[in-house]
């Protein structure tokens, strides 16, 4: 009888283990992207839109500065990808679904507190409506130091 209490009692300490795991998305996966590597900290599902950096009618009446003060349309120029984010600290990388690696260097409307909007260049109007609206797995990315 005692045995059986015991086999039980680490039974539900492994699943609970498991539950903690599943439910904090631990994952070991690994992304690499522009000769870096980054590994999954977390994913979660969150809907993505896309708009153009530089357009008036879009932004702020900075159209090109991002929160973190850099240039986003000369970051698109060089074929770098950034986003707006809410939910994670400037310049954390996010990997989007259909969308690749992203750097967050801007914010959104406060009411947009999950949502990541993806920089697109000021001529790209009807790529940025074709994208529209999408719910896409998004994963939020730690850079692995190379030099480790």
């Amino acid at each position: 009888m005692n045995i059986e209490k015991e086999v039980t009692r680490k039974m539900l300490i492994a699943l609970a283990i498991v539950f903690i795991l599943i439910t904090m998305n631990c994952t070991s996966e690994k992304v690499s992207a522009d000769d870096r590597m980054f590994i999954v900290k977390h994913q979660t599902i969150r809907y993505v839109t896309a708009y153009n950096a530089g357009d008036e009618r879009q932004t702020d009446d900075t159209p090109c500065i991002s929160a973190d003060n850099s240039n986003i349309c000369e970051r698109l120029e060089r074929g770098e990808k950034v986003c707006a984010a809410n939910f994670v600290p400037l310049g954390t990388h996010l990997y989007v679904d259909k969308v690749g690696v992203c750097t967050v260097t801007d914010r959104m409307n406060r009411r947009y507190k999950n949502r990541v909007d993806i920089a697109m260049p000021k001529g790209n109007y009807k790529e940025a409506l074709t994208f529209g609206r999408q719910k896409l797995m998004v994963r939020i990315l730690k850079e692995i130091n190379a030099s480790k």
